[in-house]
């Protein structure tokens, strides 16, 4: 991919967290750094390890192929590859990958003089599988109540899960987090539209500048966000 012509003096070292300029360099666009190695590594190992435990399951039909958690009886210990085994260094590489992610967000940041917020964001969605797969089965006692690797699996894991404690359904943080989530679609929906409709106008008039757009929304609901304001609100909702 050709590298773009502002980008060559971005390129520039220091930021990094782990492996001073050991690993401080770019692959085309991309910037590696000892994160970007170290998510590599652990996403080639973990995606190898889910099809090794898929060629072993009882079926290779991706709507139907699991990688389940071990039987709540070994608790916390380490479980035989194919009663678990599999998916506790899969739950392992994955962790470690999802982090390692972050943290090169974090350098890149760091590279070009910017705030947190985008590894920030990622990293709820981050603590969100870790507390599904690591924190809460540990209080709980046993890997076995982390959720399996299946495309149905996982789904029956989650109906399971909501019937047995009390209905996720219910819950009024749960229900909650739906009504974010769906406003967010919502106006994430209307601020796509707004700029796409701002930049591409009317055959032979020229594209319009912020100043429409706002007005657009004080016309449309009275009142406008503002540009940066639309997207803090976006990031609110999406991590709420």
């Amino acid at each position: 991919m050709a590298l773009l012509s502002f980008e060559r003096k971005y390129r520039v070292r220091g930021g990094t967290l782990i492996g001073g300029d050991l690993f401080d360099f770019w692959v085309g666009p991309f910037y590696v750094g000892f994160f970007g190695v170290t998510t590599a590594i652990s996403a080639l190992l973990g995606t190898a390890l889910i099809f090794a435990a898929a060629t072993q399951g009882p079926t290779l039909n991706p709507w139907l192929i699991s990688i389940n958690p071990p039987p709540v009886e070994y608790g916390l210990a380490m479980a035989p590859l194919k009663e678990g085994g599999y998916w506790q260094i899969i739950t392992g590489c994955a962790v470690v990958a999802f982090v390692s992610w972050v943290l090169r967000q974090a350098e890149i940041s760091r590279k070009l003089g910017m705030s947190y917020h985008v590894p920030i964001a990622f990293s709820v969605a981050v603590f969100a599988y870790v507390t599904l797969n690591v924190i809460r089965p540990f209080l709980m006692g046993a890997w076995g109540n982390g959720f399996p690797y299946g495309i149905w699996t996982h789904l029956n894991w989650v109906s399971g899960v909501g019937y047995a404690f009390g209905n996720f359904h219910y819950n009024p943080v749960h229900m909650l987090a739906i009504t974010f989530f769906f406003t967010n679609c919502l106006a994430l929906a209307l601020h796509g539209g707004l700029v796409l409709s701002a930049v591409n106008p009317t055959g032979g008039t020229d594209v319009k500048s912020p100043e429409y757009e706002d007005t657009y929304f004080r016309d449309f609901i009275g009142y406008s966000v503002g540009t940066l304001g639309i997207h803090r609100v976006g990031l609110f909702l999406a991590l709420n």
